[in-house]
């Protein structure tokens, strides 16, 4: 009979394989047997997220402590935000403007877009949330793909964001405008939908 390290070893060794193989930052329950994940919760090497849902993490943490949380909130957003809604969701227009400026700072409410969304938020670790509204995705040209996270591509997350994310983020607003080399498919976009007021 295995002894107890043993045993631990043996979980370990599933998680890492996890990890390598899909780059896990969230686990699903499904993932791991019981047995490996309540043996992984008990020594500290995984964290619950939501029911069903898991971020690894490191046994030295202290109680409360938040770093493995900020660290994995993306990529455990973009692999959640998948097996939620497959293909179809995206980022809302203003979190994909901080993010094309380079903005990784995590957002106490992430706005997610989906045509199968409930209106409904989410509640995660450390005040942080998720809210995902049911609303139409923009078209498959003004999308973009950025490290599993499906969002708005510049020109278009310009053109649909509120008024107000200019004046309360100005730098980053800043940012990808200067990152724009050629203004000709922001114009297009623009006449196409008859922005002036936008413009």
């Amino acid at each position: 009979m295995a002894a107890p390290p043993e045993k631990l070893a043996q979980s370990l060794e599933i998680l890492r394989k996890l990890q390598t193989s899909n780059g896990a930052a969230a686990i699903r329950a499904r993932d791991l047997s019981r047995t490996h994940r309540e043996r992984l919760l008990a020594n500290g090497f995984l964290q619950e997220v939501i029911k069903g849902w898991f971020i690894p993490s490191r046994p030295d943490e202290v109680k409360g402590e938040s770093t493995a949380w900020y660290a994995s909130f993306w990529r455990f957003c973009a692999v959640y935000l998948e097996e939620r809604f497959g293909a179809k969701w995206c980022l809302s227009p203003e979190q994909s403007l901080s993010l094309h400026a380079g903005n990784w700072t995590v957002p106490r409410q992430l706005l997610v877009r989906s045509p199968g969304a409930r209106n409904k938020v989410t509640g995660l670790p450390h005040g942080t949330s998720l809210l995902d509204l049911r609303a139409a995705l923009p078209s498959a040209g003004d999308r973009v793909e950025k490290e599993g996270l499906r969002m708005f591509s510049a020109e278009s997350a310009l053109i649909a964001c509120s008024p107000d994310y200019f004046s309360n983020n100005s730098t980053d607003v800043r940012t990808v405008l200067l990152m724009i080399r050629d203004a000709s498919g922001l114009l297009a976009r623009l006449l196409e939908g008859g922005h002036t007021v936008i413009a």
